[in-house]
């Protein structure tokens, strides 16, 4: 029986763990022709055997998108490799907790490239293509801390912020194209980007009765392609957090400030 990716090529940043590993694979065991992109290349190797059991094209590249003058060329690299992209997958992002008077020039800068400017260098690179074909999916992953709170987070949210406008007038401009983009929101997932790290200030601590697991967020990012709407939430949890916020911004952060 054909998934329902069948035959799709398929381009997935951030694929060494986490949400961009289970999206890979996921995508994989419905068909789709695979390629995963991120820094780790031991991790990509990993990932790849696992692609491949199902799609035996899926490929592997090792790439730091900080590198903001080099994505043109790892876009034409992964477009040639697997002969074209029809969904992008820009899930590639670094977190950085600092609150917000210890944060320095190198952190915004760090934060914004790879989380905003990044994809948006890398959806310019294969939209063309994508719109001469009338067909194709852009695929760009916010945050939760965009709809919930920012604290400790001001950077990350910011540029998680910058993507969702970007998103947005993304999806407004393609209409009628037969290109589409998405805005996808994932909270807390267990992953290594949720988990403690040196320097984090304030600290970040992980309920995990609290957490999707990444193949759960994975699951939710692939049916989002099925509709028309412009912004998914990974769980019904968050789509209802981020709607009491968005109902009454003054009440849902006074009452954080009391906690």
């Amino acid at each position: 029986m054909a998934g329902r990716f069948e035959g799709k090529r398929v381009l997935v940043t951030g694929a060494s763990s986490g949400i961009g590993a289970a999206t890979a694979v996921a995508f994989a065991r419905e068909g789709a022709v695979v390629g995963i992109a991120a820094r780790r290349a031991d991790r990509l190797a990993d990932v790849l055997a696992e692609c491949r059991t199902h799609t035996p094209g899926a490929a592997a590249f090792t790439v730091d998108l900080a590198d903001l003058d080099g994505i043109e060329a790892f876009a034409a690299e992964a477009a040639k490799e697997l002969g074209g992209v029809d969904v992008l997958v820009n899930n590639a992002g670094i977190p950085k907790r600092r609150r917000a008077a210890k944060l320095t020039p190198e952190d915004l800068h760090e934060v914004m490239a790879v989380n905003f400017e990044a994809p948006v260098r890398l959806t310019g690179a294969l939209l063309p293509a994508m719109l001469e074909r009338g067909d194709g999916h852009v695929v760009n992953l916010s945050s939760m801390g965009v709809h919930m709170f920012s604290f400790g987070v001001g950077a990350y949210a910011a540029s998680k912020a910058a993507v969702e406008l970007w998103t947005e007038a993304l999806h407004l401009e393609l209409a009628g194209t037969g290109v589409a983009a998405h805005l996808f929101v994932p909270g807390t997932t267990l992953t290594e980007f949720s988990k403690e790290r040196e320097g984090n200030d304030p600290p970040f601590p992980v309920d995990p009765a609290a957490a999707a697991t990444p193949e759960q967020v994975a699951a939710a990012l692939l049916d989002c392609l099925g509709t028309d709407d412009f912004i998914t939430y990974a769980t019904e949890r968050d789509a209802a957090t981020a709607k009491a916020k968005n109902a009454d911004p003054n009440a849902f952060l006074a009452q954080l400030r009391r906690r």
